[in-house]
């Protein structure tokens, strides 16, 4: 407090070179500047010069008016300026009207006889040290205008018993409360973000204190020797605790840590020699000394690890044990069941609880736990069967490896030998195919899954890869199936999906190569890209009524399926969507379809007819490519455009009908059609592209209509039989 004096001592004798005037004019007794003339603004200043601010002009009670009339002129009042009552020992009580928005710095600092004070509603910022030393303040209201009080503020109110603090204010500067002795309770609203350093320093009357979820970070010297601190409550937007900032809080005995936090700084709680339990809701793996955590763990008999719940009885971390182990009573089990509810509290299973317990070989997950922490059951090589309860809530699962170096994704359970689920609750996990996949995933010895009636969505990557799945029965509660939720599972031999499931996702069945049939229901509106994708055993399927698209590759490489009933319903055939299904032979497109997709039946080589209606307009590039066993083709009146190498390599095509309709050939477009003898081009085309009848080896008459008004490059390249 000394050395602050010698500097504003200094900073006055500067002041006092230029002797520059601090008020223009008085009224009422009161000093103002002009601040605006433009809009007839005022500031309350001091009488005199900058170097007379210690002459104490001010007081008793003072009312500053709203307006105030000077030379003809009225003035409104919008702020109290820097130094305008600093030092005015005599003043005891003022009001602030509604027409100030500001309080500027050192307003009112070291008022000591200063014991009531009204600060108006239109008040929105408290400069810094405005109050410094105002040691007879005994209550302060600030209002819900407020969104900032500045540094030390308030600093040195040592009479200080209560601050309300309204819900505009966003952030308390530093030092803004400290050393305020009286204080003995403060609410701070929903409003702040952040408490500066030292903002509460040596505030020893304080007794309890919870920060909202609101504040995002505590400050250096935030909390420092508030000595009568007996709890502490941390919620849970709080990131990062500062140095230092509840270091000497001799009376602390309990601190509840939100489960935001990330970083507590070095000395955080050093001295808190009474502090007694810690229930810690972050990911902070405390351990004894650690300087990570402020030494928050030296003192405490017993901390309490939860991230995201509560765990109390002998599922707690008590000192000296150094692992993150929820479970740390539970030995070497070999069934373990978590106590469905305990105080109805929700809980969390912390990352490690179990690992390398090589024990365990049945595990039962209560609906009350939301979570599993990342590397929960790593090197559990004994667990066999795993029942996760029937529940409502989705049960959030961690990882057991990120790492993307890795070339095999490893799931929560990757290292446990599962032969048994129960899957009883939707499942919430990382889905990023190069790290994690789902919990289960690659594990080749579960052979038995049974999923419950609260399931609602078989996830991304659900079962990815379990060879050893031969069948699964999914119940009515399911409504979608996740992308690539059973790719992989080349053991799956049939899969009844019922009538609740309105989406297969992308990839579901991907290489699901044992599958033989499948029934997709009426509830399903859309089939996704690779849904059946190298399911080289499927030989028959049918599509329902509901279905509207069929997505890309979504029958790729079904070698076996000899036949498949488009409905109705189907609007488009998207690119690939039966690429290189050589064992299909014929195949109807309902008139529902107006387009076919890029490579749509490429590849398809035992297609020895198809019926392409005329809802269609346009063909896609390489939608018939390699076809060599079709004979022939009726292309009709809708068509507009015919694709680059639409039938490209279609060896066997002996002859072709181009409607009047169509207007342009695409490049590649009949490429390599050696058995076509002969071709007439209407007089709607207007473009033949490059290399569209190259190596017609077979053809011997083209007749070009006169719509035609361009050639491409190498159009008739090697037709060595035309004449």
């Amino acid at each position: 407090m000394k050395n602050l004096k010698i500097l504003f001592t200094a900073l006055l004798l500067l002041c006092c070179v230029g002797m520059a005037k601090a008020h223009y004019f008085e009224a009422g007794g009161i000093y103002y500047n002009i601040l605006s003339s433009t809009d007839n603004s005022v500031e309350v200043t001091y009488k005199g010069y900058y170097c007379d601010s210690y002459n104490n002009e001010y007081t008793d009670y003072v009312v500053i008016p709203e307006s105030v009339t000077y030379d003809g002129t009225t003035y409104c009042v919008t702020s109290i300026g820097s130094l305008a009552f600093q030092g005015c020992y005599g003043l005891t009580s003022i009001t602030i009207p509604n027409s100030v928005t500001s309080i500027g710095d050192y307003a009112f600092s070291e008022c000591s006889g200063l014991t009531c004070i009204e600060i108006g509603n239109s008040v929105t910022s408290i400069g810094e040290t405005a109050f410094y030393g105002c040691s007879g303040l005994t209550s302060v209201v600030i209002p819900n205008s407020v969104t900032s009080i500045g540094g030390q503020a308030f600093r040195d109110c040592s009479g200080l018993t209560s601050v309300a603090i309204g819900n505009g204010v966003t952030s308390i500067g530093g030092w803004a409360f400290a050393y305020c002795t009286g204080l003995t309770s403060i609410t701070i609203p929903n409003s702040v973000t952040s408490i500066g350093s030292g903002a509460f320093s040596e505030c020893t009357g304080l007794t309890s204190i919870t920060i909202p979820n609101s504040v995002t970070s505590i400050g250096d010297y935030a909390f420092r020797v508030c000595s009568g601190l007996t709890s502490v409550v941390i919620g849970n937007g709080v990131t990062s605790i500062g140095e230092d900032a509840f270091r000497g809080c001799t009376g602390l005995t309990s601190v509840v840590i939100g489960n935001g936090v990330t970083s507590i700084g070095e000395r955080a709680f050093d001295g808190c020699y009474r502090l007694k339990t810690v229930i810690n809701f972050s990911n902070l793996a405390f351990s004894e000394g650690s300087e990570e955590c402020g030494s928050v763990a030296c003192y405490a008999d017993k901390v309490i690890y939860a991230p995201n719940g509560s765990i109390e009885s002998d599922y707690v971390w008590y000192k000296n044990n150094n692992k993150n182990i929820l479970a740390c009573y539970l030995g070497n089990a070999k069934e373990i069941t978590l106590p469905a509810d305990y105080k109805g509290e929700n809980y969390t299973i912390g990352a490690d609880a179990f690992k390398g317990n090589t024990t365990i070989t049945s595990v039962v997950i209560p609906n009350s736990v939301t979570s599993i922490g990342n590397y929960a059951f790593n090197g559990c090589t004994s667990l066999k069967e795993l029942r996760i309860e029937d529940g409502e809530s989705t049960l959030s699962l961690g990882y057991n490896t990120y790492n993307s170096s890795n070339t095999t994704s490893k799931g929560l359970f990757y290292d446990c030998p599962l032969e048994t689920l129960y899957l009883g609750r939707n499942l919430s996990y990382n889905t990023n195919y190069s790290y994690e996949c789902s919990p289960f995933c690659n594990i080749e010895t579960l052979a038995n899954v049974t999923i419950g009636n609260s399931v609602t969505s078989i996830g991304e990557y659900a079962f990815y890869n379990y060879t050893g799945l031969t069948s699964i029965t999914i119940p009515n509660s399911v409504t979608s199936i996740g992308s690539s939720a059973f790719q992989g599972c080349t053991g799956l031999t049939s899969i009844t999906i019922p009538n609740s499931v309105t989406s297969i996702g992308n990839g579901a069945f991907w290489n699901c190569t044992g599958l033989t049939s499948i029934t997709i229901p009426n509830s399903v509106t859309s089939i996704g890209s690779y849904a059946f994708d190298g399911c080289t055993g499927l030989t028959s399927i049918t599509i329902p009524n509901s279905v509207t698209s069929i997505g890309s590759y979504a029958f790729d490489g079904c070698t076996g399926l000899t036949s498949i009933t488009i409905p109705n319903s189907v609007t488009s055939i998207e690119n690939s969507a039966f690429y290189n299904c050589t064992g299909l032979t014929s195949i109807t497109i309902p008139n529902s379809v107006t387009s076919i997709g890029n490579n749509a039946f490429a590849c398809c080589t035992g297609l020895t007819s198809i019926t392409i209606p005329n809802s269609v307009t346009s063909i896609g590039g390489w939608a018939f490519r390699g076809c060599t066993r079709l004979t022939s083709i009726t292309i009709p009146n809708s068509v507009t455009s015919i694709g680059n190498g639409a039938f490209e390599d279609c060896t066997g095509l002996t002859s072709i009908t181009i409607p009047n309709s169509v207007t342009s050939i695409g490049s590649y477009a009949f490429y390599n059609c050696t058995g076509l003898t002969s071709i007439e081009i209407p007089n709607s085309v207007t473009s033949i592209e490059d290399h569209a009848f190259a190596r017609c080896t077979g053809l011997t008459s083209v007749v070009i209509g006169n719509g035609v008004t361009s050639i491409g490059e190498y159009a008739f390249y090697i037709c060595t039989g035309l004449t």
